[in-house]
């Protein structure tokens, strides 16, 4: 008989609170910096395979990148000076986050599962969130929000931090410059967007793990919270192979998701005529661009996920657990995947993970533009 476990904080592991410490404390420290990311429209693509909302702005994202720019360089726009730029940003990005939390539930629960839609406890996103909120109720649709918080605060931060320095060694080399006006050519921006998104991944992945852990366990929990489940993983499978379980298929993401995204962003302005929504409409372009790049690094994304749940006991409603052995590496993964789910289970959780991009764009948005007009910003001022 297989029985649940509860994990309890051992005080004399001493890896387990420190860990946490340290992340906590990073991403305060960086909560500044990472809205100031958010506001300032940097178009790099997430590890996990989504872009940053700033790269599928509308027109109100020129405006958030000349108000950031102002407030980068200490100046004063229309009453609000940097830190309300960050402030606002920092809102916008948490407020999207939650907003969207139980499309990503979903979409976890789906990517978990061993079983086939057929057979598995979670058939499809509307049938998915039903069962979750009538077994589990509304907080079920909201596990782990709290990590996924965490690692966007410092993810973002760490990321418009590398970008930045990257950008000003580039440019004081004199390295990626385009042929014909000097502007940084399309392989810098790729190159500057996958250091930045290796260095802010390597740097958050802990709060990666957890989210999937918490978001994935259903009832009866075998982790508390935030602080149970950080401790609970050190003890049993250490730092290197429970909190960075996954994190080199989540490396391998980035190469990908970045060339795609850029690739597809740089063609559709390009391939169609001025008149067409892609050439006019930032928003619609960059959409499209980072539904191509989901299309093309999901599996990855269903890999890592079972990397990060392997050997996780979890209680047996919820299906199958998925076997450490079988997921002992990548090569091992795939051929695990495919031999008894087919092509299809590396695009479980697929269609959730689309339909979130769009209002997590929205809300962000929105928000931003909300509270820089509360805050005394005239947007008169861009005319």
């Amino acid at each position: 008989m297989t029985t649940t476990r509860t994990a309890k904080t051992d005080p004399s592991s001493p890896s387990s609170s420190s860990v946490f410490a340290g992340m906590v404390k990073c991403g305060a420290a960086c909560a500044g910096a990472a809205a100031a990311a958010a506001a300032f429209g940097t178009s790099t693509a997430r590890a996990d395979g989504s872009s940053d909302a700033s790269s599928s702005s509308s027109s109100s994202g020129g405006k958030q990148r000349r108000r950031a720019e102002n407030a980068s360089g200490g100046k004063k726009e229309g009453g609000v000076n940097a830190l309300a730029t960050a402030l606002a940003g920092g809102v916008a990005g948490a407020t999207a986050r939650v907003f969207v939390a139980p499309l990503d539930v979903v979409k976890i629960r789906l990517q978990v599962q061993l079983e086939g839609a057929g057979s598995g406890k979670y058939r499809g996103l509307v049938q998915a969130a039903r069962t979750i909120l009538r077994e589990e109720g509304a907080r079920g649709l909201w596990a782990g929000t709290v990590p996924a918080l965490f690692l966007w605060v410092p993810y973002t931060a760490i990321q418009f931090t590398v970008l930045s320095k990257f950008n000003e060694e580039a440019e004081r080399r004199g390295l990626f410059r385009g042929s014909s006006n000097g502007e940084k050519s399309a392989v810098g921006s790729f190159v500057g967007g996958a250091v930045a998104g290796s260095v802010a991944t390597v740097a958050t992945y802990p709060f990666d793990v957890i989210r999937t852990l918490l978001a994935s366990q259903g009832h009866p929990k075998v982790y508390r919270n935030v602080l149970d489940a950080a401790a609970g993983v050190v003890r049993d499978r250490g730092v290197a192979k429970g909190l960075y379980a996954g994190v080199s298929v989540t490396l391998g993401e980035i190469v990908p998701a970045s060339a795609v995204q850029f690739g597809s962003y740089a063609t559709l302005k390009k391939s169609f005529g001025s008149d067409s929504v892609f050439a006019q409409n930032d928003f619609a372009c960059g959409f499209a661009a980072g539904t191509i790049a989901r299309l093309v690094i999901h599996p990855l994304d269903v890999v890592k996920k079972r990397f990060q749940v392997a050997g996780f006991s979890r209680s047996l409603a919820y299906g199958q657990r998925v076997d450490a052995h079988a997921y002992r590496n990548f090569l091992a993964a795939v051929r695990t995947i495919a031999k008894t789910e087919g092509v299809a289970g590396f695009y479980k959780g697929l269609f959730p993970s689309l339909v979130k991009s769009a209002p997590a764009s929205a809300v962000t948005f929105a928000v931003f533009e909300a509270l820089m007009r509360a805050a005394g910003t005239n947007d008169d001022e861009d005319h």
